[in-house]
């Protein structure tokens, strides 16, 4: 649902094709880029560097903000919720994570989850956004929103962004590159592509047509088994997506960005969590440089779902310990991952909209 009237829909090529358009100069919609992203104006008229009668033009023209705040609620380890409204009324949220220094207690760094849709269509049966199904697609401005109105909202800079909130983020392929080229555009400030995680359940064409954009980010892989059926009970999109079709989209994607993979797999009783399932997650591992995080299943019981979702069971924290051991003992780098905002209904796989 792409819209003309948010100027943060623009990358800097296309605000200069428009700019041109309008009858002024080519260099006046970087200096529009800096007003917006550096000095954060919500009028085009605080932006001193342009003339009167453009900022004009832009009043008429644009719209700064896509999004508008509805509520946040803050966990009890720091975290908070954002859920946030759209222009045509449909819901997203976000998450802002503070990570603590275990010594000092002082914030290391600080990550936000976005949100790439508005639902999601792909089905995943530990997920609660999946019962939403996909309402439709995120602009550009919509994204990018998301973080620069948190970092407004606290008065803080988020040091990381990893775009595993509601959605499939390459199947908005267009809106999220266009959105990664404005967040890494060296004169806007905001961040580094190494600082960009994007999560996929593995849409093997557009992992290898991110590997050849201008800007690869690192790459998170929502696993979560070892064979293909297994995958496919959890996974529905993972039929057409077979394990050896997704290595070798991996493999592509690393040799042309040298950047490692991290592998997400929330291990369920006596159903991913078997000694050969150890086995063969390291074997995955080590076909190029690679992490697992292990992620506790987080209960999505509140959104009322049944069938194969309502039957899922967590494994437990000393089995999960023991699937990390067996892995590390089989030659695979594991990082069991802290859950954030479980009691706000935001750690992985929990947001749907619930206001609480």
């Amino acid at each position: 649902m792409y819209s003309e009237n948010f100027i943060k829909n623009y990358t800097l090529a296309n605000l200069e094709k428009k700019i041109i358009e309008l009858g002024y100069e080519k260099y006046r919609a970087l200096q529009i880029l800096n007003g917006i992203y550096v000095d954060r104006v919500q009028k085009f008229e605080q932006i001193s560097t342009l003339p009167n009668t453009l900022k004009n033009i832009l009043d008429d023209t644009f719209l700064i903000n896509s999004i508008k705040l509805l509520k946040k609620r803050q966990s009890l380890d720091g975290s908070i919720k954002y859920l946030f409204q759209l222009n045509d009324g449909k819901s997203i949220e976000a998450v802002y994570m503070p990570w603590y220094d275990e010594h000092n207690g002082e914030i290391e760094r600080i990550t936000l989850c976005i949100s790439t849709m508005a639902g999601c269509p792909v089905g995943c049966a530990f997920c609660a956004t999946a019962t939403l199904g996909l309402i439709r697609n995120l602009d550009t401005s919509e994204i990018i929103d998301q973080i620069l109105f948190v970092e407004n909202d606290l008065s803080i800079k988020i040091s990381n962004i990893v775009f595993m909130g509601m959605g499939e983020p390459l199947l908005n392929y267009k809106n999220v590159i266009n959105s990664i080229e404005l967040l890494t555009l060296p004169e806007n400030k905001l961040l580094s592509r190494k600082k960009i995680t994007l999560s996929t359940v593995g849409i093997t064409n557009k992992i290898k047509q991110l590997a050849n954009s201008r800007s690869p980010v690192k790459l998170a892989i929502s696993l979560h088994a070892t064979t293909n059926g297994f995958r496919e009970k959890i996974i529905p999109l993972a039929k057409s997506v077979k394990i050896n079709d997704l290595m070798d989209s991996i493999e592509y994607y690393y040799r042309k960005t040298h950047l490692p993979i991290t592998y997400e797999y929330i291990p369920f009783e006596n159903f991913n969590d078997t000694f050969e399932d150890a086995k063969r997650l390291a074997k995955i591992l080590k076909r190029v440089p690679s992490r697992v995080n292990l992620i506790p299943f987080n209960d999505i019981s509140f959104t009322g779902v049944s069938g194969l979702s309502q039957t899922l069971k967590s494994s437990s924290k000393e089995k999960i310990l023991e699937f990390g051991n067996q892995i590390k003992e089989f030659g695979g780098v594991v990082t069991i991952r802290d859950t954030f905002g479980t009691d706000i209904e935001a750690a992985c796989g929990q947001l749907a909209l619930k206001e609480g």
